[in-house]
């Protein structure tokens, strides 16, 4: 990361993907740096209470030091469903470029990899991609959450990085730390179901490796699958590869259109 002060600001599509930077987070907040999350989608898959939701992460926020102000919902705040932020990614990219301007000049920006994990992970990487290049700034992470990659059927690793997605860094936790960030975990008291499965993997990573990797985003990467075979979110019966695929290809044609192509 940069040594100035710029603002880093967090784009996620889910409340709770936090998890998978929240040590790296109250560092930066430690070092005196402005943190921002903003979440793509409300949050309500199946019908969950977005409220509840919203207010998990906030807690969760508030001990590693983020301030509640810097925090915006924007998937509820403008009716982006989860699973579905494929279908809005360009008022998603209006309202993000909005939310993102109000920090100010140059900004860090931090999105999902392109993972090929859940559908809404890719859509804001996407988005994160066109506000980035629009607005010019060139210090732009990606970070895993989980993916299926190599993997049959509904398995899945987590904090899993591509070797597709180029050099990886990482934020080493201590193990305080690493314990903290598995009890964080317990916040998301109505997500309960998902963290059945995410905790044990998440664990695991934490205990033996203690890190939270990041990978600089490649743009043309986009223009390529996340991984060879079927994606996560298909396999699992969310969404198909093709239809999500028909979306990012518009959107990223329209965006290099309108605003030039890659340099």
């Amino acid at each position: 990361m940069p040594s100035d002060r710029t603002p880093v600001l967090f784009v996620l599509a889910h409340p709770d993907d936090e998890f998978a930077c929240s040590m790296w987070m109250r560092a930066l907040v430690c070092e005196g740096r402005r943190v921002g999350v903003a979440y793509l989608t409300d949050g309500g898959f199946g019908g969950q209470a977005t409220a509840r939701r919203e207010a998990e992460s906030l807690r969760v926020l508030g001990r590693l030091g983020v301030a509640a102000a810097d925090v915006a919902f924007l998937g509820r705040l403008h009716g982006w469903p989860d699973g579905g932020l494929h279908g809005h990614l360009d008022q998603a990219a209006a309202r993000l470029g909005e939310w993102v301007d109000g920090f100010g000049g140059d900004a860090s920006l931090v999105v999902p990899a392109w993972e090929g994990g859940h559908q809404d992970h890719d859509a804001t990487h996407l988005v994160g991609w066109s506000v980035a290049r629009v607005r010019g700034f060139r210090d732009v992470w990606q970070i895993p959450l989980y993916t299926g990659a190599g993997l049959p059927g509904p398995f899945f690793r987590v904090l899993r990085t591509l070797r597709e997605n180029g050099p990886v860094e990482a934020y080493r936790a201590s193990w305080r730390e690493r314990l903290e960030a598995i009890g964080l975990c317990f916040e998301y008291a109505s997500q309960w179901r998902t963290w059945v499965g995410l905790l044990p993997f998440l664990t695991v990573h934490l205990l033996l490796a203690g890190t939270f990797p990041r990978q600089r985003l490649d743009p043309r990467r986009l223009h390529e699958a996340p991984h060879a075979g079927r994606p996560l979110y298909e396999r699992r019966g969310f969404l198909s590869q093709a239809a999500f695929r028909a979306e990012a290809d518009r959107f990223i044609s329209l965006n290099l259109r309108l605003h030039g192509s890659e340099t």
